[in-house]
C-alpha cells in the first residue's frame, strides 16, 4: 500500500467514533468532566435584578447568586449539598431523598457518567430498551437520561416513574467542552448568558474566618436567653447568641453608631417578617473570638430583650459554645472540638440554619435548634390542631424582633424526647404564626448545653 493511502487509512480509523457509547458521548460532548466552567446571568425577578455566577467542575458545583450585593447560594461537593448566606459560611443541608437524586445529577450533568472513572468508582450507566440511559451514581438514586440522537448531548433527566428532574438546551462550547446554558429543574441555575473556562480549583466559599486566642469565658446576663458582653468596631455592646437567627445582625443604633450606611436587601424571618439592609463591621470580639470583618442585617431594636448584636447561626457555626446556665457562662471553644456522646442530637441544616429530630408525644418531628427562644419547646398552632390538643396550662403574649407581639399559651406536653434525650414532662409554648417547632434554651435549666454547629451536634448533660 503506497504512503498516501495508508495515511488516509490511519486517518479514517481516528476520526471514527469509540465503539464504545459512553467514551463516544464523552468524545462528542469534548470531555466536559474534566473542564472547570464559569458562567454568569442575569435577569429580573419581582423587579429586582438576579446576578447569578455558576461554576462546575466535574461533579461539584458552585451556585452564587446576588441581589443589590446581597448575596448567597448553594455548594455542592458532588456527595452534600451546602447551604450559605450573607456572610459566605457554608452549612450542609440535610442528607434525603433529594441528595440521592443529584449525586447522580451531578454526574450526569457534568457528563462524568460518561468518563470511565465513574463506572471505576461504582456508578453505573446502562442503555435502556427506549435508547435513554439508566444512570446511577455510588450512593445516588437511578435517573433516566434522554440523549440527543445527532449530537450525543444530554437534554432531559427524569426519575423513573417519569418525573422531571432537570432539562437542558441552548449548547455551547467553552475549552472544547459542551456547557448548556439553559437549565432547569430544581437543583440547577436557570438561564445563563454567557460561560467561559478557567483554569484553577472549585472550592466551596472560605466564609468570614475567626481568630481564637485559646479557650475563655463569657458571662451571660440575667435574661432568659443567651445574652453576653461583646465589643463591635471597638464599641462594647451586648450580644445575643441565637442559633436560630440567620445572617446575624446589628440594631440600627449599633449601626448608626458605628457610621454605617445600611445597604442592599434582605429579609428577615422572626415572628414577623421585614426587609432590611446590611452593613459591613468589625471587629466583633466575644471573649477569646474575634471576627475582624463582618456583614450584619440591620434590625430595629427589640422590645423582647435589651441586645445590640444577634450572632447568628452563620457565625456561630466558627465557634463551640458551652452554655452553663448555674455557673452563668459560655464557654467559648474551637469549632469542631467536641466530642461524640450518648447524649448528644444530631444536627441538619435547613437554608442555614440548625434542625434536630424530636419526639412530642407520639409524633416526630423536626425542630429548629433555636438558643434566642427562652422555651424548652415551642411549636405552632397548626401543629398543635394536627396533633393530640394537650389542655392549655397558660396563656400570654411573646414578642420578637420586628413584631409588636403575638398571642400564644402554653400546654403540658407528657413526653418529649429531642435526639436521644428524653426530657419527660415538658411544657411547651404554641404561637400562632410558628411553622416549624423549636427547641428552646430553656433546657439550659437542667442541662449542659454544648453546641458544635461544626461537628453538627449539639450535646445535653445533666447538671
Amino acid at each position: 500500500m503506497r504512503a498516501g493511502a495508508l495515511a488516509a487509512a490511519f486517518a479514517t480509523l481516528a476520526a471514527a467514533p469509540p465503539s464504545d457509547p459512553l467514551a463516544a458521548i464523552a468524545e462528542a460532548s469534548g470531555h466536559p468532566a474534566v473542564l472547570h466552567f464559569r458562567a454568569t446571568g442575569t435577569h429580573v425577578e419581582e423587579g429586582r435584578t438576579v446576578v447569578t455566577t455558576f461554576d462546575q467542575l466535574g461533579t461539584a458545583a458552585l451556585i452564587r447568586r446576588c441581589v443589590a450585593g446581597v448575596c448567597g447560594g448553594t455548594w455542592f461537593d458532588g456527595s452534600r449539598r451546602w447551604t450559605f448566606g450573607l456572610n459566605d459560611v457554608p452549612l450542609p443541608e440535610e442528607v434525603g431523598a433529594a441528595t440521592l437524586t443529584e449525586r447522580t445529577l451531578a454526574a450526569v450533568a457534568s457528563y462524568a457518567f460518561a468518563e470511565p472513572a465513574f463506572r471505576a468508582g461504582g456508578g453505573t450507566a446502562v442503555r435502556a430498551a427506549d435508547g435513554r440511559w439508566r444512570v446511577r451514581a455510588p450512593d445516588g438514586a437511578e435517573l433516566l437520561v434522554t440523549l440527543d440522537p445527532a449530537s450525543r448531548t444530554v437534554r432531559r433527566v427524569e426519575l423513573p416513574d417519569g418525573s422531571p428532574v432537570a432539562v437542558y438546551v441552548r449548547d455551547t462550547r467553552a475549552g472544547g467542552g459542551v456547557f448548556p446554558l439553559d437549565r432547569a429543574g430544581p437543583f440547577e441555575a436557570g438561564r445563563l448568558d454567557q460561560v467561559t473556562v478557567v483554569r484553577e480549583p472549585l472550592a466551596p466559599p472560605a466564609g468570614v474566618p475567626v481568630t481564637l486566642t485559646g479557650a475563655g469565658t463569657l458571662e451571660l446576663g440575667s435574661e432568659p436567653i443567651p445574652i453576653v458582653p461583646c465589643t463591635v468596631g471597638g464599641k462594647r455592646a451586648r450580644c445575643l447568641l441565637d442559633s436560630g437567627a440567620t445572617p446575624s445582625a446589628v440594631t440600627l443604633s449599633v449601626a448608626e453608631a458605628l457610621n454605617l450606611e445600611p445597604h442592599g436587601e434582605l429579609e428577615i424571618s422572626g415572628l414577623a417578617r421585614f426587609a432590611t439592609g446590611f452593613v459591613e463591621a468589625g471587629p466583633l470580639a466575644l471573649g477569646p473570638a474575634r471576627f475582624e470583618r463582618a456583614k450584619f442585617a440591620v434590625i430595629p431594636p427589640s422590645s423582647a430583650a435589651s441586645f445590640d448584636v444577634v450572632v447568628g447561626s452563620d457565625l456561630m457555626a466558627r465557634l463551640r459554645l458551652v452554655f452553663d446556665r448555674s455557673r452563668g457562662t459560655v464557654r467559648v471553644l474551637a469549632a469542631g472540638s467536641s466530642a461524640a456522646s450518648a447524649s448528644a442530637a444530631k444536627l441538619t441544616f435547613r437554608s442555614g440554619s440548625p434542625v434536630l429530630r424530636t419526639t412530642v408525644g407520639s409524633r416526630e418531628m423536626p425542630a429548629l435548634l433555636d438558643t434566642g427562644d427562652q422555651a424548652v419547646l415551642s411549636f405552632g398552632y397548626a401543629a398543635y390542631r394536627e396533633g393530640t390538643q394537650w389542655p392549655v396550662v397558660s396563656r400570654g403574649e411573646v414578642l420578637g424582633v420586628g413584631s409588636a407581639g403575638e398571642d400564644a399559651f402554653f400546654v403540658e406536653v407528657p413526653d418529649v424526647q429531642v435526639g436521644s434525650l428524653a426530657l419527660g414532662k415538658t411544657r411547651a409554648l404554641v404561637r400562632r404564626t410558628q411553622t416549624l417547632a423549636h427547641v428552646g434554651i430553656g433546657s439550659w435549666d437542667r442541662y449542659l448545653v454544648d453546641l458544635d454547629e461544626a461537628a453538627e451536634r449539639v450535646v445535653f448533660s445533666p447538671r
